[in-house]
Formats: structure tokens, C-alpha cells, sequence
């Protein structure tokens, strides 16, 4: 359920705030340069409290003169620790809100930025994006990592508000990383007042939706192109450009450190550009109802098997993903798979059949879970009920460039891995190539090679997600025409039968 529906809550116009789908992350981030526009009101002064924690980490860094064993860096090192800020219900990690948490990678990530800056004669930076680019990026959900626990005092007051103007009852929680402090250069835990995700028992922030995107406004891609627009023969003499083969991170990263001028132009260039939030209410990438839409499929299922003794357990996972093809095929549910006559992305499918298929498993007392990591990477969904019966399903688009990787080498590790005997291959085809018989025939051999050879059962599945002719718009002209001649003439259907 939505923060809206758990607290019984009617939006009116002056609710601006995104109403989280609180049991597991919403795929989308925040985004600071969406922050970084606002001029009035409560976040007016957010983005220079976000700058200001980077100018004291900047003052730490310069006190250490890059002794990593004296006090000011160690007391860098802890600031850019950034938890996972679970209270938000926003990621990657789509099983839960709880996320992974422990912020290392990103510590490390971010205090090489800083160095580099300073080593750059840098004290102050007009937005932190330009660390992240020194050192050839980050991932989306790491920039919101940070700008959701330096900002959090924001937006806990503004939770608040909300929750008071809607009078919802709230719990004093300890919060980490609820504040920092200027003087003493630490993080600050407080405990405040705050309404409770009862999925986790946890209390819940909240956002304005003008602040979500799905894909970061600032990348290195972004200042790659940038720079090769703006000022190739500058860069030449510097760096080997060659816009049309893929760069390396570490290459972008090399352009931002040789040319810091550059990237304070780009970001200049950034501020004067129109800047758009991820439209949450037309959501074209099917990020935030997901969930709804796959209730809604649900309902139209036909699946009506309920396994009543372990050994059915098998028979369920192919019933689920049976449904799940049949509603695709048969019953318009490729509508939800193509927006504004584009097919949309492979996790845009996985999210439907886990919304979809998440109801049957709570009633059955099957767990599912996405994502899960399997050893040697993330699986797509893990079906289990108990440690004797569980089922690994993964689910690619056979446009994907590694699809064939996915069905000959990665879904049998994923079963080595997590030491599972059934896996199940779903192929997702939205072309006419893509389905036809004979892609159909060489799944069915590379999962019976596979299934051979790694000892495990693998089964594979093709979807058809192409876009079907309304049944009312339907015609057979063969069977039109069979009938035509097996029907009489008109006249002898018009003759009036003799009375008597």
C-alpha cells in the first residue's frame, strides 16, 4: 500500500509530495540539481547546506595535508559515510526498503573526489556533482544516498508539516543521520517525531515529486558530449577524443581532473537549461505503479490452481509464469509492456510479473523475491517455501544484447549459486523476428543443453508482447469464404416458407 492508503490520507493541490509505495523502493532517486532550482520557501536554503557539508569535509581534507593517519581525515572519512536512508522508500532495492546499507563503496568514492579537488586548488565547489565527475561517476542511487541523509533535517521537518496538516498520528524514532554538525564535523542521530512504515516498523520521510528523477541530470556521458560540442580543439592537444566508440570511466574521469574549467561550464550550462522531474503521474517507465497495474492484472488472471502438498509446488511456479504469458497474449496485457508506440524496458516487465504474481504467492505462502543476489550476481526472482521447494525465474527481453548469455551461462550459475534445482528462462519478444517458431525451438534446445550439462532442470518460455488487433477488429478470410459458399442464396434465405 501507498503512504496515502496506509494513512487513510484524500491529496488535495496543496500536497506536493510523493506518496511512496511503502513495503519496497520506488526506482526512482533524488536528484539534487532538481533541488539546487528552488529560490523561496522551505528549501530555499537546501542546496547551500548541501555545499556547506562538502566545504567542511573540503577544510578536513586540507587540515590532513593527505595524511590518511591524522584525526581530520579519519573525521572526513566518517562524514562521507552515507547509510542507506531506508526512511525515503526510494532505490534500487526493490524487495525492501531496508536496502544494503553499509555506504563504504560510496565513502571511498567520494573522498577521492575531494582530493582530487583540492589538489586542484579547489576550496569551495558549486555543486557536488563535480566530485562525482573527478572520479568518472557514480551510480543514481548513491547520489541520492547523499543528498537524502545531508539533507535529512529538511526533510524530516517537511514530513512534519505533512503529516500534521493530515493529522497522522506520529512515534518519537531515533533517525541516523537525522543532522550534522558545522562545528564539531560529526554526524548527529536525533530522535524526532515521524509516522511509522508499518511494513518495517520503521519510520517513514517523505519527498516533493519535483525533486525525482529516474536517470541523473549531471554524468560523465553529459560532460563528455558537452565538452566534445563545446571545446573539441581545446581538447585535443589533452586527451584522444573519438565521441563515436565507448569511453571509459576512467577516461571521463581524466577529462574532469585535466579540465576543471570545463566541468564548472558544464554545470553553469546545466543551471540554465529547463530542468523536468520524472513525470510520476504519465510514468513512461513504468517506475512507480507498478505495483497497481499488476493488481489489476491479477485480477484478470486465470489462474485458479492452489498447490496443496510440496510436491505441487512446481506445478504452481509454471502456473504463475502461464498466467502470466496468457495475460500478456490474451488478455491486452502487451498494452503495459509498449508506451506511446515503444516497447518498454526489460525491468519494466519484471516489475509486472512480480506486482502480478506477488498476490498468488502471499495467499500460497510462497515467498518471492526480486533481485535477490545469487553468488555471482542478481537473479530476477526467487520463488521459495521452505528450503526444500524454491524456484529461480529469469526474465530477459530477447533483444538484449546478452540474451543468450542469460539462458547458456548465467541462469544455470544463478542455480549453482544458490544451489536451486529448477530454474525458469521467460523470454520477452516485441518484434515479429523476436517470435517466431524457430527462436522459440532454440530456447527450448539451449535450455535442454544447459539443463544437460549442469545437472539442474532449466525451462524456457517466450512471451509474446506485440501489440494484437482488438478481437472486434478480428477477420478470417478463409473461414469468410467457406462460409460464404456453404451459404444459400439470398433470395432462397428471403423465400416465404408455403402456408398450410
Amino acid at each position: 500500500m501507498r503512504f496515502s492508503e496506509v494513512f487513510d490520507i484524500s491529496i488535495t493541490s496543496d500536497d506536493d509530495w510523493f506518496d511512496a509505495y511503502l513495503p519496497a523502493d520506488t526506482n526512482l532517486f533524488i536528484d539534487p540539481f532538481l533541488i539546487w532550482e528552488e529560490q523561496a520557501g522551505h528549501w530555499a536554503g537546501a542546496h547551500d547546506h548541501l555545499i556547506d557539508f562538502f566545504e567542511m569535509v573540503f577544510d578536513l581534507v586540507k587540515e590532513s595535508s593527505g595524511s590518511e593517519e591524522s584525526l581530520s581525515w579519519k573525521q572526513a572519512q566518517k562524514l562521507l559515510m552515507f547509510p542507506e536512508p531506508y526512511e525515503f522508500c526510494l532505490g534500487v532495492a526493490e524487495s525492501t526498503p531496508l536496502g544494503s546499507g553499509s555506504g563504504r563503496g560510496l565513502q571511498k568514492e567520494m573522498l577521492e573526489g575531494v582530493k582530487i579537488a583540492t589538489g586542484l586548488g579547489m576550496n569551495r565547489i558549486a555543486h557536488m556533482e563535480m566530485l562525482t565527475l573527478f572520479q568518472g561517476g557514480m551510480g543514481v542511487d548513491r547520489l541520492s544516498d547523499m543528498t537524502c541523509n545531508i539533507l535529512k533535517s529538511y526533510f524530516i521537518t517537511y514530513t512534519q508539516e505533512v503529516a500534521r496538516r493530515h493529522n497522522i498520528q506520529m512515534r518519537r524514532q531515533k533517525v541516523t543521520n537525522a543532522a550534522w554538525d558545522r562545528n564539531f564535523c560529526r554526524w548527529k542521530d536525533t530522535t524526532v517525531d515521524l509516522p511509522i512504515n508499518p511494513y518495517i516498523d520503521k519510520p517513514v520521510i517523505l519527498t516533493p515529486e519535483r525533486f525525482l528523477e529516474d536517470i541523473p541530470i549531471v554524468s560523465p556521458n553529459g560532460l563528455w558530449s558537452y565538452a566534445w560540442s563545446t571545446a573539441a580543439e581545446q581538447l585535443r592537444g589533452d586527451l584522444t577524443f573519438d565521441i563515436a566508440r565507448n569511453v571509459s570511466r576512467r577516461d571521463k574521469a581524466k577529462l574532469a581532473r585535466q579540465n576543471p574549467d570545463i566541468v564548472a561550464l558544464y554545470l553553469q550550462h546545466l543551471e540554465e537549461e529547463e530542468k523536468k522531474p520524472y513525470p510520476v503521474n504519465e510514468d513512461p517507465r513504468m517506475r512507480v505503479r507498478w505495483y497497481e497495474l499488476g493488481s489489476d492484472f491479477a485480477e484478470r488472471s486465470n489462474l485458479s490452481f492452489v498447490p496443496q502438498e510440496p510436491d505441487e509446488f512446481e506445478r504452481f511456479i509454471e502456473s504463475v509464469i502461464e498466467s502470466y504469458r496468457h495475460n500478456i497474449e490474451q488478455q491486452d496485457g502487451w498494452q503495459l509492456l509498449w508506451h506511446n508506440g515503444s516497447a518498454r524496458e526489460e525491468r519494466t516487465a519484471q516489475n509486472l510479473f512480480r506486482s502480478s504474481v506477488i498476490h498468488y504467492c502471499r495467499a500460497n505462502n510462497i515467498d518471492l523475491t526480486g533481485e535477490s543476489n545469487a553468488g555471482r550476481g542478481p537473479v530476477d526472482f526467487k520463488f521459495s517455501r521452505g528450503w526444500s521447494r524454491r524456484a529461480l525465474v529469469e526474465m530477459k527481453l530477447v533483444r538484449n544484447t546478452r540474451f543468450w548469455d542469460g539462458v547458456l551461462a548465467q541462469q544455470p550459475q544463478y542455480q549453482v549459486s544458490e544451489e536451486v534445482s529448477l530454474g525458469f528462462f521467460v523470454a520477452i519478444g516485441y518484434k515479429d523476428a523476436e517470435c517466431h517458431p524457430d527462436i522459440k525451438e532454440k530456447i527450448d534446445r539451449a535450455a535442454a543443453l544447459v539443463s544437460q550439462r549442469s545437472g539442474k532442470t532449466i525451462r524456457g518460455i517466450l512471451v509474446d508482447a506485440r501489440p494484437k488487433q482488438s478481437a472486434s477488429r478480428l477477420h478470417d478470410t478463409g473461414l469468410s469464404n467457406t462460409l460464404k459458399h456453404q451459404d444459400p442464396p439470398l433470395e432462397e434465405q428471403s423465400e416465404t416458407p408455403p402456408e398450410g
